[in-house]
């Protein structure tokens, strides 16, 4: 049977704990551990090795509580702060269309993670997840359709840079020309402290097929500044419609040609920027497809915008302000962020969640 639709405080405390576990106590982590699930419910089996410039991570667990029909979950890492690749990952905030392909020395990968053609997605996380999905040998592709039977069902889930990755891959295994084919498994998608994966189109596109049945969901505390990020501008040429600003001028020049041409010379600087650290993540990325890939030309399409938007059905925690007590507690710049933190405050505020709603 597919998974039943709706929030599920078990659930989401059993991923947390599995997205917690591996960070493995990195020093990027040094926050109290997520209390563990009933050790009988979870068994590790399969864990990658870091994957390309990025530092993807992915590990891959089952649940034994229902031995006539076992479940799965993916996790994906989130940021490890003591691997510049990782960090990169954060920073390639901008964004490229949806639908398209990197092409790299005359290797093409295309993707797919949404059907509007008005949707983008963050390069940084759109790049990891094409990483984890083709990566030779260790990657999603590779190695899901030997370690989990058809029709099973799997979790898709993630903490803080893996929460938006894990929605990337989410669209992909919806979209994408290599994923399995549809209800060859089924999934549900819990996100943790998700910085913003697109823009709205994503969004909308993501939510039509996972929000609205059921399926998808991110957990933000008000108080963690991370699903605030990256930052977001939008002008008039982000809406679906031309407004009428032609008549209303600032020294000369219509409001809207202002603006638009303010964006596109920001898109532009950005491009530049980027371009050289791109550059060999799109390499790495193509040797997934042909090991003997050394030469550019580079090509990754650019969409000149930075209308970012959070993506899934939002389960809001109100945050605690954290007042430090020695030893134990410092209220460090990412306390709220914290996996333990949104444990805590899941427990205390989603008592009444527990079960399929």
């Amino acid at each position: 049977m597919p998974f039943p639709s709706g929030f599920d405080l078990a659930e989401a405390s059993d991923l947390l704990y599995l997205c917690d576990q591996l960070y493995g106590r990195l020093s990027d982590s040094p926050q109290k551990p997520v209390p563990p699930p009933n050790p009988n419910n979870w068994a590790p089996i399969f864990e990658s090795p870091e994957l390309g410039p990025l530092a993807e991570k992915w590990k891959l667990w089952q649940n034994n509580s229902m031995p006539s029909r076992p479940s799965y979950a993916l996790i994906v890492r989130g940021t490890a702060t003591n691997r510049p690749g990782s960090i990169l990952e954060d920073l390639l905030s901008f964004l490229m269309p949806a639908t398209g392909s990197v092409s790299v020395g005359g290797v093409t990968i295309p993707y797919k993670f949404a059907v509007d053609p008005k949707a983008s997605v963050h390069v940084g996380f759109a790049l990891g997840t094409l990483l984890l999905l083709n990566f030779p040998k260790d990657g999603i592709l590779d190695r899901l359709g030997s370690l989990v039977p058809a029709g099973s069902n799997i979790y898709l889930a993630g903490h803080s840079q893996g929460a938006p990755v894990a929605t990337l891959l989410r669209s992909y295994l919806q979209y994408g020309e290599r994923r399995p084919p549809n209800n060859y498994y089924f999934y549900k998608t819990y996100a943790f402290a998700q910085p913003k994966p697109g823009n709205d189109h994503y969004a909308t596109d993501f939510g039509s097929l996972f929000c609205n049945t059921g399926l998808a969901y991110r957990v933000t505390n008000s108080l963690d500044w991370v699903p605030q990020v990256p930052l977001t501008i939008e002008i008039p040429s982000d809406l679906n419609i031309t407004i009428p600003l032609s008549q209303q001028t600032v020294a000369g020049s219509s409001i809207l040609t202002t603006l638009n041409a303010l964006q596109s010379q920001a898109g532009k600087l950005i491009v530049a920027k980027v371009k050289a650290d791109l550059q060999g993540i799109a390499l790495a990325l193509a040797r997934t497809k042909d090991p003997a890939v050394a030469k550019f030309p580079f090509t990754i399409p650019i969409d000149y915008s930075l209308n970012f938007v959070s993506a899934a059905t939002e389960i809001a925690l109100i945050g605690t302000p954290c007042v430090p007590v020695p030893p134990d507690t410092k209220c460090d710049i990412m306390i709220q962020h914290h996996a333990y933190t949104y444990y805590q405050l899941m427990k205390g505020q989603l008592k009444f969640l527990i079960g399929p709603h």
